[in-house]
């Protein structure tokens, strides 16, 4: 289909008359306004949609951790520093620290055990430690069987303890929980 001279010409025409009402109505500025206007507002509403949803996240997670420290209520005066793990998938997350524990270790977290809550081995020690407690992590898991490892970890003072962590596993419904206490020999 060819377009003749006439036809040419009246889109030619059609598309001068688009281009001049546009100039005199500034279109060229406006449109882009109204975009832009639509825009920010379709934004600031999906905004404050995730403000809700971070706020009922943040709740739902301080409720999370004090009931995770009701559960586990009976090492709270225990004397040794216990601490507990998940296993979600193939990491081991953090779940609760006992006031011992945050004694002991506190140091690397602010003396906050609500910091280091939720994180993994990986965010917390040098990748070679956190490989090896990975793996026994991963070997207390699937057999089942207690493991005592001996490390040497460092105090806040940065002298080097001697120390022993047993591990041991608890299954609680669907999830695998790790749980270790670390027994103090003499420091370095």
């Amino acid at each position: 289909m060819e377009v003749t001279e006439k036809e040419n010409t009246q889109i030619k025409k059609w598309y001068h008359h688009v281009l001049e009402a546009c100039k005199r109505y500034r279109l060229f500025t406006y449109i882009p306004i109204l975009v832009l206007s639509v825009s920010a507002f379709s934004l600031r509403q999906k905004n404050e949609g995730l403000v809700e949803r971070v706020a009922r996240l943040e709740t739902l997670n301080e409720t999370l951790v004090s009931n995770m420290i009701l559960y586990n209520r009976s090492f709270e005066t225990f004397p040794m520093p216990i601490f507990q793990k998940l296993k979600r998938g193939n990491e081991f997350i953090a779940q609760y620290f006992n006031p011992a524990y945050v004694k002991l270790l506190g140091h690397n977290f602010g003396y906050n055990r609500y910091v280091y809550i939720g994180k993994t081995d990986y965010e917390y020690f040098p990748k070679r430690e956190a490989d090896l407690y990975h793996n026994y992590d991963i070997s207390v898991a699937f057999t089942g069987i207690p493991m005592k490892i001996k490390v040497t970890m460092k105090d806040s003072l940065k002298n080097k303890l001697n120390v022993e962590v047993m591990k041991w596993r608890q299954i609680r419904e669907s999830d695998t929980l790790i749980y270790g206490m670390i027994i103090l020999n003499k420091p370095m």
